[in-house]
């Protein structure tokens, strides 16, 4: 489907849930009182990479330290009203600071200034917040995400592949769907489990993503596939097409299998893909995996990724992990193999 054609559908579809929801008289409701929640994520590195072996004390990338508002209210005509509002405040971002003997400084976000609508007829969203398909790369039930996500860019693209610094993050990334864009995004109820979700972004992006939940005779599935186009790059540029998905399968028994795919093809240049698969096993408060990923740029460079993983939750709220993984490259002259052991650990609270 062309990305105009996939602009159009979603601003008439968009539209129309907004009209409909419009429609419905609010009834009363009490005054929102707002919930404060959040997380600290930090683990230290032990990194051989181009540059050194330098120590490497981190803010985890892929799920960084944070506090949020949160509040909701039902009104008398069974539509809820809420609101999100969430700071990151990072030392020493795992995703862009690799072997490098200084911090690079604070990284503080305004990741969320989110308002929604729901009721029978599904959610509106707008504001700040995550576009439809974010997070469709990042099916996950292996308990082990935190270190071994899909994206590995996120945790362990910063490391260097060159001693002039260039980054493994150059030659693989695992696209996932826009995140914390300034938005209006609608998802429809579920129905069987699956839910569509669509979304207009700021710099003309759309999103339109597909997901599914359920779990049968003690086993759980979840998947989700999405396309979207990226914001325009100029007024005579658009943004890349990039399209994925992910699954992940937990059995009964404690085995689970996940599974993660995504491509980019931007205007200019080459297309980029990257595919993820992990194998797991999960038992009581542990967790174990073992995760294989491939990806390719659009120059023809290859990045691939062995890692292993086990995880703890010792306590509601509380995880930890120890990783060891090796980042290769091929078809860049001189790259290096890049080592890595790590240990962290997130608390929410």
């Amino acid at each position: 489907m062309k990305s105009k054609n996939i602009r159009n559908l979603l601003s008439t579809w968009l539209f129309a849930a907004a009209v409909s929801a419009a429609l419905i008289v609010p009834g009363a409701a009490p005054a929102f009182e707002a919930k404060l929640s959040g997380q600290v994520s930090r683990m230290v590195v032990l990194p051989d990479d181009a540059v050194g072996d330098e120590i490497q004390h981190q803010d985890i990338g892929w799920s960084g330290s944070r506090f949020r508002f949160t509040g909701s209210e039902e009104a008398d005509n069974g539509l809820t009203w809420g609101f999100r509002f969430e700071i990151q405040a990072r030392n020493n971002n795992a995703g862009t600071n690799g072997g490098q003997l200084g911090n690079n400084g604070d990284n503080q976000d305004n990741r969320y200034q989110d308002l929604y609508l729901s009721g029978d007829f599904g959610r509106i969203s707008f504001g700040k917040g995550d576009g439809a398909s974010n997070g469709g790369t990042e099916v996950d039930m292996s308990g082990t995400a935190l270190a071994s996500a899909a994206p590995l860019q996120d945790n362990w693209g910063g490391f260097a592949i060159l001693p002039d610094g260039t980054k493994w993050s150059t030659v693989f990334t695992m696209f996932d769907g826009l995140s914390r864009q300034n938005r209006v995004r609608y998802d429809t109820p579920s129905f069987n489990g699956f839910t569509l979700a669509g979304s207009l972004n700021q710099g003309n992006a759309t999103e339109l993503a597909l997901r599914y939940s359920g779990d049968f005779g003690g086993h759980k599935f979840g998947a989700a596939v999405f396309v979207d186009q990226a914001p325009d790059v100029s007024s005579s540029v658009d943004g890349a097409d990039v399209s994925g998905g992910s699954a992940s399968l937990l059995l009964d028994n404690g085995l689970n299998f996940t599974l993660a795919f995504s491509e980019s093809d931007p205007d200019s240049g080459g297309a980029s893909d990257s595919t993820f698969v992990k194998v797991g096993y999960k038992t009581g408060i542990h967790a174990f995996s073992v995760d294989l990923a491939d990806g390719e740029n659009g120059a023809g460079d290859e990045g691939d990724s062995t890692g292993f993983t086990y995880a703890i939750f010792p306590h509601k709220g509380v995880e930890i992990f120890a990783m060891i993984r090796e980042l290769d490259s091929s078809g860049v002259a001189g790259a290096e193999s890049v080592d890595l052991t790590a240990i962290g650990s997130r608390i929410k609270f």
